[in-house]
């Protein structure tokens, strides 16, 4: 019989009764478990801010995340946007070109921010 714990989670997320549960092992309740899982739905949008002071910095990220939006320090393989500042790191901007990730100023991310449209794939060039 599978412990308590998994078998309020099979009776909770599983098609099985409770005498079916009773019948499994813990080792075939966690297989269904896991072979179950729901996938995880929450993609964040990533937003990376690059050549701006601390204070603009700050008040940018502070809008990504009221808008939901998960702020990085560096240019990850999720990235959605890199938002480009008058002092941009090239290392940045290098590896968000090569990934075709989309950049751009600061002003084109609160316009994206207020209308929900994406500046181009190549929005800055340094």
């Amino acid at each position: 019989m599978p412990s308590e714990k998994l078998t309020q989670i099979l009776l909770s997320k599983s098609p099985f009764s409770q005498d079916q549960i009773s019948g499994m092992t813990d080792a075939e309740g966690w297989k269904w478990v896991y072979a179950n899982k729901a996938p995880n739905k929450e993609k964040h949008f990533e937003v990376c801010f690059t050549g701006f002071s601390e204070s603009d910095k700050g008040s940018l990220s502070q809008l990504a995340i009221d808008a939901g939006f998960m702020v990085v320090g560096s240019v990850t393989r999720n990235l959605s946007f890199l938002c480009v500042g008058p002092n941009p790191g090239l290392a940045k901007l290098e590896k968000a070109k090569k990934q075709q990730t989309t950049t751009g100023t600061s002003e084109q991310f609160k316009q994206f921010l207020e209308t929900g449209e994406v500046p181009s794939k190549t929005g800055v060039e340094r």
